[in-house]
């Protein structure tokens, strides 16, 4: 069942697998009305409703500690941000879905894009969704880095921290709400023509905060397989979805030449 791409469509597909068998959902979807002639594209006033759709789906998939990773711009519309990613968040909340935090992913490197009238877009949301925002399995110190002031040893309010001079601790900090990692990273090869990609150290830092160890990914809009490769690379499970053929082989080809797990990921159905 694991470690494989299957081309198809999404909804359909993940209407075949079984109930709460993954860890973590973790997909960039078409962003609406964009990039047309690439891929298949939803309209503004019909994305919010197509989301919920398969996210109706992904909560079946999705284990009682699940969560639901969306990375997505908004785009500008005569000179003012589209509202469609807004009422998408809005509709799911109204379905019972939480967001546990607001995640950014930040683009240092970002090029030129956006109106000459405004600043440059460097960034896009990582929209957190989850069954229950208490239950969801998140390991916040999978991004940490080392740090003499972790936390302290008073509590807030009483002693030592009241008076300004508590004392910090030392260890692993927890990671940031965002994620800093440039587009440079992307795969560039001339075989890779998937025109939106995102970096697969972005997908590696979300799955090792969000998905246990040994645990199991599903990208239901795989595109160039980013998201499985990074599943791969971390020791975990995955499956992807794509109704694209071109891209599903895309996807194939980029598991099958990475060297670092040994796995079998040509699979394609």
């Amino acid at each position: 069942m694991w470690n494989r791409i299957i081309n198809g469509d999404s909804l359909e597909t993940m209407k075949m697998l079984d109930s709460e068998s993954f860890d973590l959902v973790l997909t960039s979807p078409p962003y609406a009305q964009q990039r047309s002639k690439q891929y298949n594209s939803i309209s503004e006033g019909d994305y919010p409703l197509w989301t919920d759709s398969w996210m109706t789906e992904c909560r079946r998939l999705l284990k009682p500690t699940g969560s639901v990773i969306i990375v997505i711009r908004t785009n500008l519309k005569n000179g003012c941000i589209s509202d469609y990613v807004l009422r998408t968040r809005i509709k799911l909340h109204e379905s019972g879905w939480v967001e546990p935090e607001e995640l950014i992913w930040i683009k240092p490197d970002s090029p030129p894009l956006g109106s000459v009238y405004r600043p440059r877009r460097s960034w896009e949301n990582v929209l957190w969704f989850a069954k229950s925002g208490k239950e969801s399995y998140c390991d916040p110190q999978a991004n940490g880095k080392p740090s003499d002031r972790v936390g302290f040893i008073s509590k807030k309010g009483v002693g030592e921290y009241k008076s300004g001079t508590s004392i910090p601790k030392s260890g692993i900090a927890r990671g940031r709400d965002y994620f800093e990692i440039g587009t440079s990273h992307t795969d560039k090869s001339p075989s890779n023509t998937h025109p939106a990609q995102f970096p697969c150290l972005l997908a590696e830092q979300v799955i090792a905060m969000l998905c246990p160890t040994n645990g199991t990914v599903l990208d239901p809009f795989v595109g160039s397989g980013t998201t499985c490769l990074a599943a791969k690379r971390l020791g975990r499970k995955y499956i992807g979805i794509d109704l694209s053929s071109e891209y599903c082989q895309i996807s194939i080809n980029r598991l099958v030449s990475d060297c670092s797990k040994v796995d079998d990921p040509s699979q394609h159905e």
